[in-house]
């Protein structure tokens, strides 16, 4: 039992990895079906730009394959993750072994 005026934190990132709803939870898996993820929030709460937020996600992911197809991951276990109420990676290396050169301006 939860003490009155007790202040309690609801970690979304760990329902997120709940391994008995998500078969594999640490893959990252973007066509998982069902993915019932609480990333957004849920119901009354979820976020107004959950929509505008997957889209930015879905051209960023499409404009990186286009310009780097053929990238892969160095070390696996070197990468670091950030913690907290936003799960991810932090840092990875990754190498581009046969993709297009893109200049930066």
């Amino acid at each position: 039992m939860i003490p009155a005026d007790e202040v309690v934190l609801l970690s979304f990132p760990s329902g997120n990895r709940d391994e008995t709803a998500f078969p594999d939870p640490d893959c990252v898996q973007l066509d998982r079906k069902p993915n019932r993820h609480v990333a957004f929030g849920v119901g009354q709460h979820r976020c107004i730009g959950s929509n505008i937020a997957r889209l930015e996600l879905q051209v960023g992911l499409e404009e990186w394959m286009s310009a780097f197809p053929d990238f892969e991951l160095v070390a696996p276990e070197a990468v670091t993750w950030a913690t907290g109420q936003v799960w991810g990676p932090r840092s990875a290396i990754v190498r581009f072994p046969h993709s297009k050169s893109v200049s930066r301006s």
